[in-house]
């Protein structure tokens, strides 16, 4: 056996003064510090051995299991902990404790690594012995700690602190750079880095969205509560969009401010605002033509005690005003844009003590295309109608549907709630989403399909072929597929190119990348409150393959 440690014979003096042909031959030393009474002292000798030349062939573990990043630590840093093995009757060194260690420095073509000669393997032919190699094994392989979360943030920022860039961080220890990135932005955070110690489940990611929303200390219970039920990336996306919701009412609502309008809460059933558009100052009587009363304007009402306005989000296509240009809805007709919510969302907008609904809303479920963006747009009303002297334009509307004044307080708290839940529901979805597509991104981006993909693509093919054929379903694959985009009309080329050039197993991931895209495209607000076959279809096979279904999105499955 080639190695570069001192022989058997040679004596302890002799491998003393080898100084350099062993990691830690100061047997001297040793023997100087020999308490005095000891009777007998066990001397461990690390040896430089050759990996190719050690046994591995006696171990629990079934397979070696080498990640790519244990081998490529071995690599830059070689063996850190020395290998343990047994010297066998032929003069060979069979490993003990660290095949993995092995294996990898093998991989790497190690010419030496540190080894620890426990003894001879003899001692260990009977029962007795083989019992106690196989603990050691067990208790060598299962009572293992990786480094928390906290102090993988340590090491990160030290190493910061030492110099090391982000970049260099993540390529000397192997953590992706988003975790460097991570674990950097909780270093600077006291309550993030608090919550990493005293919840050790949160990862890196999860701790640098608690830095996040570190001033909103809600937010931060939510998130915690989040991750131990796995629905962290779905609750983190509802805060985030919230804030940016938040943001951008208050912008909206300083607009109106500044004009000296009063902003209120929007209406709910019982109150007395009433949109403009539904109101005159014309009274109904038997000589009035209702056709020529005018409804009330922004200009005709400012001077009255009630004029003010509520803000809703709106869905507004591209080619309409951006935010802060007068549309109709600021009188209170949304045109095009009334809700399409159905029967759950109905109201009494005739009614005018009670709610000044039927405008489009969050409580929408109009399709949000690709072709636009929501808005905060300021519905004006007035807070007091009769008290101001003003008359309801339309008078009652014929509808199945009890006025508020004819509902039950029951009923009345029935309706808000099912609102409310419309609303909250409407933007969970929208949240969802996000996070949904994100995952498909890096599901999609694999080298091989996940298992279940051809019957998965039969069945879509088989019942749903519609989706996968939609051009604008097309285009979402590509963009699922990290493929650059494209403003030529019709069938995103890209595609067509790439799975050309892929091989088999991949363009079976992009055959799957547009059937996925075809459900994903179809998927809406109505999907949670009426669930149907594709959704259910197509959410199912997303949580087989480690998706993690939201509240809401658990809805749009067919039970």
């Amino acid at each position: 056996m080639v190695t570069k440690r001192t022989t058997a014979r040679t004596s302890r003096r002799a491998s003393a003064a080898a100084a350099s042909d062993t990691v830690a031959p100061a047997d001297a030393a040793i023997d100087s510090d020999v308490p005095s009474g000891a009777s007998e002292v066990s001397i461990v000798r690390v040896e430089m051995v050759d990996p190719a030349t050690l046994l591995v062939d006696v171990n629990v573990r079934l397979e070696a299991r080498l990640d790519a990043d244990f081998v490529a630590s071995v690599r830059d840093l070689g063996v850190l902990v020395p290998v343990v093995a047994v010297r066998t009757a032929e003069g060979q060194l069979r490993v003990r404790f660290g095949h993995r260690r092995t294996l990898a420095a093998v991989q790497n073509s190690l010419p030496t690594i540190p080894v620890v000669v426990a003894g001879d393997e003899a001692g260990e032919d009977d029962a007795a012995g083989q019992v106690a190699r196989l603990l050691g094994q067990w208790a060598e392989n299962e009572h293992r700690a990786g480094l928390t979360t906290a102090e993988r943030v340590g090491v990160v920022s030290q190493l910061a602190a030492f110099g090391v860039t982000p970049a260099q961080i993540a390529k000397r220890t192997r953590l992706a750079r988003r975790d460097v990135d991570a674990a950097l932005i909780v270093a600077k955070d006291d309550l993030a880095a608090a919550a990493t110690v005293r919840y050790d489940f949160l990862d890196l990611l999860q701790a640098s969205v608690v830095a996040e929303m570190s001033d909103d200390t809600d937010a931060v219970k939510a998130l915690v509560a989040a991750a131990r039920t796995g629905q962290f990336d779905h609750v983190a996306q509802r805060l985030r969009d919230t804030r940016s919701e938040r943001r951008a009412r208050d912008a909206a609502a300083d607009v109106l401010r500044t004009a000296g309008v009063q902003v209120i809460d929007r209406p709910e059933y019982g109150t007395k605002a009433t949109r403009l558009g539904n109101l005159t100052d014309v009274p109904d009587t038997p000589d009035t033509d209702r056709a020529t009363r005018p409804a009330l304007t922004v200009e005709s009402h400012a001077d009255c005690p009630g004029h003010a306005a509520y803000l809703t989000e709106t869905w507004v296509h591209t080619d309409r005003p951006a935010a802060g240009t007068r549309v109709s809805a600021v009188e209170g007709d949304l045109g095009e844009e009334s809700d399409s919510a159905g029967e759950d969302s109905e109201v009494e907008i005739a009614d005018v003590d009670g709610d000044s609904d039927g405008d489009s809303d969050d409580d929408s479920d109009d399709d949000d295309s690709d072709d636009g963006r929501w808005e905060w747009t300021p519905v004006y009303v007035c807070t007091d109608p009769t008290g101001n002297g003003h008359h309801p334009l339309y008078g009652t509307i014929n509808s199945s549907k009890p006025t508020t004044a004819e509902m039950t307080d029951e009923q009345r708290e029935a309706a808000r709630a099912e609102r409310r839940d419309v609303i909250e529901s409407n933007k969970a979805w929208d949240s969802a989403e996000i996070v949904r597509r994100d995952w498909l991104r890096g599901f999609l981006a694999r080298k091989t399909p996940p298992k279940g993909t051809a019957a998965f693509v039969a069945v879509a093919l088989a019942q749903d072929v519609a989706l996968v054929a939609d051009s604008k379903a097309n285009h979402l694959a590509a963009d699922l597929l990290a493929l650059p985009a494209t403003t030529a009309y019709g069938r995103h080329g890209g595609l067509v190119e790439a799975a050309g050039q892929a091989a088999e197993p991949r363009a079976t991931v992009i055959a799957l990348a547009q059937v996925l895209a075809g459900y994903e495209a179809a998927m809406d607000r109505t999907a949670w409150r009426n669930p149907r076959a594709t959704s259910t279809r197509y959410l199912t096979f997303l949580a087989g393959n480690g998706y993690t279904l939201s509240q809401v999105e658990e809805r749009a499955r067919l039970t």
